[in-house]
Parts: C-alpha cells; sequence; structure tokens
C-alpha cells in the first residue's frame, strides 16, 4: 500500500531537482555568457536535462523560468520575506538601525554577487518585458518598506524617497564602475577593502544625518 506514495514522492524529488538544475543553469549562462545567451536550447544543454521540462515545469515560458532565478538573486524581491522582522525593526528609533543594515547589506551584497551585477546591467541596458516586471515587483516591495519609514518624515522638510534613491542608485553605480574598470570614483576605490569601509561607515552617517535632521 505504500508503494505508489513512494513513486509520488520521487515524482515529486525529481521535479524538484530537474527544476534546481534549470535555475542554476540559468545563472551559469548569464554569468559565463551573459544574458543574451538565455535560448531554451542553451539552458537545457546546460542543466543536462530536456528542454521540454523547460515548458513542462514553467508554465510553457521559458521567462517564468528566468524571472525564478532572477528573484532568488534580486536582494530587494528577497527581502520581501522577512517583512514581519522589518516590520519589528521599524519601531526601533524610527527604523534607523533597519535603513542602516539595509544599504549596507545591499552593497556587500551586490559588490559580490556577480549574477545580479549583470542582470541589472541588462534591465538598464535594454528594453525587456521581463525585466521591467521584476523591477515592478521590486518597486512593490519598495512602497512596503516606505509605508514603515516614511511616516517619521512627515511635515520634516526631509525627502527621505529622494535620498534613498539616490544612496541605491549609486551603490549600484559604484560597485558596476569598480567592476567594470577597476578604476577609483571620487577618488574611492571600492576594491580595496579600506575604501570599502570608509563607504560602509559613510552609508551609516548618511543615514543618521536624514534622521538627526528629520527630529530637528
Amino acid at each position: 500500500m505504500e508503494k505508489p506514495r513512494k513513486r509520488i514522492a520521487g515524482a515529486i524529488r525529481d521535479k524538484e531537482r530537474t527544476m534546481l538544475k534549470l535555475i542554476a543553469a540559468v545563472g551559469e549562462i548569464i554569468k559565463n555568457e551573459g544574458y543574451t545567451a538565455l535560448g531554451v536550447n542553451n539552458i537545457a544543454k546546460k542543466a543536462e536535462v530536456n528542454k521540454k521540462l523547460i515548458y513542462r515545469y514553467f508554465d510553457n515560458n521559458v521567462n517564468n523560468l528566468i524571472e525564478t532565478y532572477v528573484k532568488t538573486k534580486d536582494y530587494w524581491i528577497s527581502l520581501s520575506g522577512d517583512m514581519e522582522r522589518l516590520m519589528a525593526e521599524s519601531q526601533i528609533d524610527g527604523g534607523r538601525p533597519m535603513v542602516k543594515t539595509i544599504l549596507k547589506t545591499h552593497l556587500s551584497f551586490f559588490y559580490t554577487e556577480e549574477e545580479m551585477q549583470k542582470i541589472v546591467i541588462w534591465e538598464t541596458s535594454e528594453k525587456s518585458k521581463l525585466m521591467k516586471e521584476v523591477g515592478l515587483k521590486r518597486e512593490a516591495f519598495g512602497e512596503e518598506v516606505f509605508k514603515l519609514l516614511l511616516p517619521n518624515f512627515e511635515k520634516s522638510g526631509v525627502d527621505f524617497r529622494a535620498i534613498m534613491a539616490l544612496q541605491v542608485a549609486g551603490i549600484i553605480f559604484m560597485v558596476l564602475q569598480s567592476k567594470a574598470s577597476g578604476n577609483p570614483f571620487c577618488g574611492i576605490d571600492i576594491n580595496n577593502p579600506n575604501d570599502m569601509d570608509r563607504i560602509l561607515k559613510s552609508l551609516d552617517q548618511l543615514t543618521d544625518l536624514v534622521y538627526d535632521k528629520a527630529k530637528n
């Protein structure tokens, strides 16, 4: 009587293993060949599975597979699973420690994740329906974070949303520029651990300045 259940469980495990292999293949291709090589045949070859399984397991659309991979790598989308923790942390000093942690972790994460760097280049270098949808999901999560934090800046004269946009954009540019050319920016080379530490400390200082300005 146990055999049918075992067969079903085995089939589920096989499906999960295959899906993981396909997701990993997408990352390997992005890292080594670039996003332009993300064709069905190439992904299936890299994963060493039949390409029909891409359509079977990802709703007949290779973009669903690519989007699944991107979601696992996108720092902001991955944070959406921690909303309960973020809500609790937003109550501590108006969310000041939370903002510091989010920004510094974003810098450290983005600096080390080569695949995510290439995904952002893809997103910013050409029009793509897939990347537009991913960007909108990121924005939707960002709005949830802003709902937690913006009340601390009402009638303060501090445009917290704009300041966060500048900091996040600055992090992305500095990482991409340092990885592409290896040149310093404004005399700071974040490939140098000492300079990276300066930027991390400065993110804390900027957050303190913004919060102190709002309080005053």
